[in-house]
């Protein structure tokens, strides 16, 4: 793709990333925002567009499909550069308006009260705003009603590595991977529960979630690890992506008893494509659009003011599932089968956007 004579510039900010370098996705785990904005840059990249980071990365560098990703303390883009189209990842941060660019596009990774309000005025200077699903939408226009022209493009699924393997599936093999602000703390309860009403099973349950490798610097979580310890549930650090994938086509459920409200959870979208069923939540989030209670997973609704019911549910679900083999069964093969995007998929979706803005 040419502009008079030139691949056209995209520059995409985002100072939150807590990366060290380029290669932190290739040796462990990251969130589903870091992994989008890796995956559809270089997309953006391969397809002819010459692209640019902006970030809080320590030390920058190029990737394999060329974008070049920079220190925005040390590598601001100086005022006679010129951008064909801004693209504001997360929020709208300070300084963004000094960068020179004919279009800006506004891309919600988070929930607009997650810490990126930005100015409704600002909000009017975006030209197009993409969410990652109808959920954020939803919650986004409620808080801006200054949004105008919109897309929904959701994450994608690395397609070689999360994919079915019904030989591989393991009936007895439970897993969970998130953030400990998803339900971490609860899973030695739930466990303990699923394995006293299975009491003939030897099931086994994996968490691979560490606040410190994926959000360092966050807030702190109320996780009492001596639970852990003391509990059959393995806690482990995050794994890279393509060992993680290996899990996943291994297990036959994924416990993720969410009080979190997620706008795209990755989690979820890499254990329908490995068809590993979900137990998660209902009401909250997103989940819902992908998840179908009682056919590719189990819903619960989240309560507050009376949460130990959700708890309850959650078990009561998971137990429903492995009680009955043929359910259980079925639920997997249809996990397999719902319509979830490759990255490719998606960085197309993002270059159709883009073509038609430019």
């Amino acid at each position: 793709m040419q502009r008079g004579g030139r691949a056209p510039r995209l520059l995409f900010v985002d100072r939150s990333t807590k990366l060290k370098t380029i290669y932190d996705l290739c040796t462990g785990a990251r969130g589903g925002m870091v992994t989008s904005l890796f995956k559809v840059s270089d997309h953006l990249a391969a397809s002819g567009f010459d692209v640019e980071v902006l970030s809080d990365i320590e030390v920058g560098g190029i990737t394999n499909a060329g974008v070049e990703w920079i220190n925005a303390e040390t590598d601001w883009p100086s005022a006679s550069k010129c951008y064909d189209v801004l693209i504001a990842n997360r929020g709208v941060g300070s300084g963004y308006d000094a960068i020179d660019a004919r279009r800006r596009v506004l891309w919600t990774h988070d929930l607009p009260h997650s810490g990126f309000i930005p100015n409704p005025q600002t909000i009017k200077a975006f030209d197009v705003t993409v969410f990652m699903s109808k959920y954020a939408e939803r919650v986004w226009r409620a808080f801006y009603k200054t949004i105008g022209r919109s897309t929904t493009i959701p994450n994608g699924v690395e397609k070689r590595d999360f994919y079915y393997d019904s030989y591989l599936k393991n009936e007895n093999y439970l897993i969970y991977a998130s953030a400990p602000n998803r339900g971490l703390n609860k899973l030695p309860f739930i466990f303990d529960a699923l394995q006293s009403a299975l009491p003939t099973r030897p099931l086994r349950m994996r968490a691979y979630s560490s606040m410190s490798v994926l959000h360092p610097g966050e807030a702190d979580y109320d996780i009492d690890y001596k639970e852990f310890e003391d509990s059959d549930v393995e806690l482990l650090e995050p794994i890279p992506q393509r060992e993680f994938a290996a899990q996943l086509r291994e297990a036959s459920l994924m416990v993720l008893p969410s009080n979190y409200p997620e706008i795209c959870s990755n989690t979820i979208l890499q254990s329908l494509s490995c068809g590993t069923p979900i137990i998660t939540t209902g009401n909250l989030g997103s989940a819902g659009e992908w998840v179908r209670h009682g056919r590719t997973g189990m819903l619960a609704e989240w309560m507050p003011a009376d949460y130990m019911i959700f708890w309850l549910e959650i078990i009561r679900n998971a137990t429903e599932v492995l009680q009955r083999q043929k359910l259980h069964q079925s639920m997997m093969r249809r996990a397999a089968k719902v319509k979830i995007q490759s990255w490719q998929e998606t960085g197309a979706l993002w270059m159709n956007m883009l073509k038609r803005l430019l």
